[in-house]
């Protein structure tokens, strides 16, 4: 195993913080804080009704968080109570997303849902929920304890492993020999969400047991906070200081968008995309036959859908023996939307 290999994997391990020696992570974060905002609470959904369910997304913006939003509506639209939407708009703003949870309390809410942008910053603040008495309900991510109800979102290391599987057999398919130098860039919108993380070390680990020894994964793994923009200049830097780069896993669908942007506008043919979520742009460099690229599709809208009938069952007063709900995913590849967009 490579020394980089073996620094990745340890670092993944501690699943605490992704690469703390990463050049640029801390300044990514106090960089893309500045630019973030709260987006306060709006009603969605019945007004009038006495019983509250707050809702917190960890990014209010973009094609992934649409489809969570389009869940919840429609979950709402079959509900009685009365739905609070809300969120951050930029995953690294801990604090924003703090003081919704804490305005829920205040609000009276009879149930929370919340897209964790922390692991491990937020703990305290469901336990106060929790020590309330108020359903609390995960969509997309955990925290780092047992402070909720009931958790909806993908199995990440298993999509971690699926991805760096499929980055293997494209590299192969695009004919780079497993005795020359090769490497695989990382990026990802942040390094304290156990979603993240357990990507990453999903596919480190598929990474380390079965990729060709002259093959690396690079070490410097940038983080976007959420910004697209952020995510198309790191891209360009990866690809600029690493010559033998040949893919690229987007871990997340800004990630995976900036990353097709500069990949399009550079014409690098020669790298491969394995990304997350499918936003019209990765639907396009899909299509095209001069790249490899595929994605790893997500059923968001069945976390945001089915997080908030569980909301609705628990302050009805059921109850759930199980604590996390695989969501599943899809590999999507150009066949697979040639398919799906044939009548």
């Amino acid at each position: 195993m490579s020394k980089i290999r073996t620094y990745l994997l340890i670092s993944f391990g501690a699943a605490s913080f992704l690469l703390g020696g990463c050049s640029g992570a801390s300044k990514t974060e106090a960089e893309t804080a500045e630019e973030s905002a709260v987006v306060e609470y709006s009603c969605i959904s019945h007004p009038e009704s006495e019983n509250k369910i707050y809702v917190i997304l960890k990014n209010y913006h973009g094609a992934y968080w649409e489809k969570v939003i389009n869940g919840i509506t429609e979950a709402a639209a079959e509900m009685d109570e009365g739905v609070y939407l809300s969120g951050i708009d930029n995953e690294t703003d801990i604090s924003g997303q703090i003081g919704l949870m804490d305005e829920a309390v205040k609000q009276g809410a009879d149930g929370i849902l919340l897209a964790p942008a922390n692991s491990n910053s937020l703990m305290d603040s469901c336990k106060n929920i929790r020590d309330k008495d108020i359903p609390l309900v995960l969509i997309d991510s955990s925290i780092n304890s047992s402070e909720f109800d009931v958790c909806y979102m993908t199995d990440n290391m298993d999509a971690g492993e699926m991805a760096a599987k499929k980055m293997l057999e494209q590299l192969y398919d695009a004919g780079n020999s497993p005795l020359d130098p090769l490497e695989v860039g990382i990026m990802l919108s942040s390094d304290t969400s156990q979603a993240m993380v357990n990507r990453v070390s999903g596919f480190l680990d598929y990474w380390t047991n079965y990729a060709p020894e002259q093959w690396d994964v690079a070490q410097d793994i940038p983080i976007n906070g959420g910004s697209i923009k952020k995510a198309q200049a790191d891209a360009g830097k990866l690809l600029k200081e690493n010559g033998n780069i040949k893919g690229i896993f987007g871990c997340n669908n800004t990630s995976t968008v900036g990353i097709v942007n500069t990949l399009l506008e550079e014409e690098r043919t020669d790298v491969t995309l394995v990304g997350f979520d499918l936003a019209d742009e990765t639907r396009e460099l899909i299509l095209n036959p001069d790249y490899r690229a595929v994605t790893v599709l997500q059923k968001q809208d069945q976390m945001g859908y089915l997080g908030m009938l569980s909301l609705d069952s628990f302050i009805k007063g059921e109850k759930s023996e199980q604590k996390y709900f695989d969501t599943g995913v899809t590999m999507v590849d150009s066949e697979y939307l040639m398919e799906k967009d044939s009548p």
